[in-house]
């Protein structure tokens, strides 16, 4: 109970650290109450990520007091840009995210289709603290668990922990920065309550926004857009179960928000009438254009400030996730240079100063690091071409998806034969591209900068085909008959409003089933034919045995092993703590010492290599979560070189003892 109680305390913490400083800059700079809840988790991201770069050479420990500083700091400077005038527009997102009695106990509705999404997990990881059974996870855990330790979250530093040496090196950490605001929990608690978090909340309340942004005439767009988030197969929070790359699926989480945000300050910015907002839900013809307005230079700067500094956020959460809110402002901002190509020519500078860095990392060794990246999923053509089609993307495929198809294809179909959300689907047609080109790893290299991986790219194509279902539930609607001379369409009878709640019900619990099993895979304590970092009876054995143990002595382990994990978990010293370690010369000269300590190396050059090395454990496998030529020498030493301090049927740890050795 207690451990439910520290995992709540962990997401109330994190979204407050999210959403309050996030929310207080744009709301300080004019914003209406939805932009600001819309832009609020990248702006938040834009703070905590600056505030931990800039803290250390403060000479300050990341806390929420560098923080909450910083953010201060904006709200101050925000003030004093409204005095001067330079404010926020007002855009499409004012007002009341939905009028009054839209939906019946809509908050309801939201919050079960949340618990679908959420449940299954809770059930397969049993506990709150569970480690998910994922690389990732292991590097995560050990950079939460690295930040407590050095007092610095910067994305200069905190790459340090994949180096014996303590080199640093540059990585994304805006959402380490965030997560290790919350003190005294264990970190695995902390990693878990902080993922659910800013994987759901963002997501689901951020696509609401974007639905609202695009159809302000349709009353009911953010109820349908939230639904279809929660329950979406390819969501965040499924893509963290699936494999765990936090930092991108964070991102994603705040990118509907943000586009939400950047779409209502676009529209505002532009000179013309400006449509307002449905008073009633039961309007649903389009909006009444207002008067003409001529935007000046200083919301224009308002403008650019919150959304570099969102942009800012992304791209600390992962520059990929940027890379792509570049790339949906560049065919935003495109369509409208199109349609006014005629009477505002210089319209497309915007999208010209969007695509120039996206394409400045593609061709150019700038992305190196992500350009030269090798693997991911290969499928044939026509399979791959069947997951964009079917819905069946390689997250979570499931035969929901194919249900959800089914409301967003006519969407998809209506936006590009008409209207001004054209953009939506030329953006879905262009990330489909992407995808395909990830799935069947195309010699083109369209998707090197989101690692070749279709995981990555269906959460953006996820948000997408939800946004898109909003048009096709209307297109759907249209079978209820003619409009009248009021041009509405018929209400359907209560009967069968019932059987469409049943149905609907009906094909969000038959996901269900695939959702538990997909959990299971990496959050079960077994699995069949899936290897584990940890097994129960290795838990229970380091549980028993770190109150005896040094904790300023290092394990050496394969960090394909549980012993990695016991950096976090038990904060106990390892001397490999990620998997993906980047070796240096003296850590291949110790483990092929070690696998000679058999006689092969003098028992005295071992120890003073041991030593050297503050190694006082060593921990071996007989059954490998994955094997490695380098990390499997480990498993080759002689177990003489020291005690046991326990066994199991698959492990041993031994106490380096080399008193006497000659």
């Amino acid at each position: 109970m207690t451990d439910v109680l520290l995992l709540l305390l962990s997401i109330l913490l994190v979204l407050a650290a999210t959403y309050v400083p996030g929310y207080a800059v744009p709301r300080a700079l004019g914003g209406s109450r939805l932009l600001s809840l819309a832009i609020a988790p990248a702006v938040a991201a834009g703070i905590a990520g600056t505030a931990a770069l800039i803290a250390p050479f403060l000479g300050v420990g990341w806390s929420l007091l560098p923080h909450l500083g910083l953010a201060l700091v904006l709200v101050g400077l925000a003030v004093l840009l409204r005095r001067w005038g330079v404010r926020l527009p007002g855009a499409a997102l004012e007002g009341r995210l939905m009028p009054p009695r839209t939906v019946l106990l809509a908050p309801v509705w939201v919050t079960l289709a949340a618990a679908l999404a959420v449940v299954p997990i809770a059930v397969r990881a049993r506990t709150p603290g569970v480690v998910l059974e994922r690389w990732d996870t292991l590097y995560h855990l050990s950079a939460l668990q690295r930040i407590r330790e050095t007092g610095t979250a910067s994305s200069l530093d905190v790459g340090s922990v994949s180096s014996t040496v303590g080199e640093a090196t540059a990585y994304p950490a805006a959402f380490h920065a965030l997560a290790s605001l919350v003190p005294g929990v264990p970190v695995p608690i902390v990693l878990n309550g902080a993922v659910l978090a800013l994987a759901l909340v963002p997501w689901v309340l951020g696509s609401a926004l974007l639905a609202r942004a695009v159809f302000p005439e349709v009353a009911w767009a953010p109820f349908a857009a939230a639904i279809g988030a929660a329950i979406v197969p390819a969501a965040p929070l499924d893509e963290w179960i699936h494999l765990s790359a936090i930092p991108n699926l964070v991102g994603f989480a705040a990118l509907p928000g943000a586009l939400a945000a950047v779409l209502a300050l676009w529209q505002a910015l532009l000179p013309g009438p400006t449509p307002t907002v449905p008073t009633s839900a039961q309007r649903s013809e389009p909006a009444v254009d207002a008067a003409p307005t001529t935007p000046g230079w200083r919301p224009a700067l308002a403008a650019l400030a919150i959304a570099g500094l969102a942009a800012l956020g992304l791209g600390l959460l992962h520059p990929n996730v940027a890379v792509m809110a570049l790339l949906l402002t560049t065919v935003l901002t495109a369509a409208t240079a199109l349609r006014e190509r005629r009477r505002r020519r210089l319209l497309w500078l915007v999208p010209v100063i969007c695509a120039l860095p996206v394409l400045l990392l593609a061709l150019t060794p700038l992305a190196a690091a992500v350009t030269g990246f090798q693997g991911g999923l290969q499928v044939p053509w026509w399979s791959a071409l069947g997951e964009i089609l079917l819905g069946l993307l390689t997250v979570w495929p499931m035969a929901l998806g194919m249900i959800l198809a089914a409301l967003w294809w006519p969407g998809l179909v209506r936006t590009l034969w008409r209207g001004p959300a054209r953009w939506v689907g030329v953006a879905w047609i262009v990330v489909a591209v992407l995808y395909l080109d990830s799935a069947v790893d195309s010699p083109l290299g369209l998707s090197t900068l989101w690692y070749r991986g279709q995981d990555r790219l269906s959460m953006p194509l996820a948000m997408l085909s939800v946004l898109l279902i909003v048009p096709g539930l209307q297109v759907w609607g249209r079978l209820r008959g003619p409009l009248d001379a009021h041009g509405r369409r018929p209400r359907p009878s209560r009967p069968v409003i019932a059987l469409l709640v049943v149905l609907a019900l009906a094909a969000a619990a038959s996901s269900i089933p695939t959702r538990l099993d997909n959990a299971a895979k990496n959050l079960s304590a077994e699995y069949s034919g899936r290897g584990r970092f940890l097994q129960q009876d290795e838990l229970e054995a380091w549980a028993a045995a770190d109150p005896t143990m040094d904790h300023s002595l290092k394990v050496l382990a394969s960090p394909f092993s549980g012993a990695s994990h016991m950096y976090a978990i038990h904060g106990q010293q390892v001397y490999f703590p990620v998997a993906g370690m980047a070796l240096e010369n003296q850590d291949r000269a110790l483990l092929y010492a070690l696998s000679g300590s058999n006689g092969e190396v003098p028992a005295a050059q071992v120890c003073d290599l041991l030593h050297e090395a503050g190694v006082g454990y060593v921990y071996q496998e007989q059954i490998t979560y994955q094997w490695s030529s380098t990390f499997d020498l480990v498993n080759r030493a002689d177990p003489a070189i020291g005690t046991v301090v326990f066994e199991t049927d698959h492990s041993r740890l031994i106490a380096v003892d080399c008193e006497g050795t000659t």
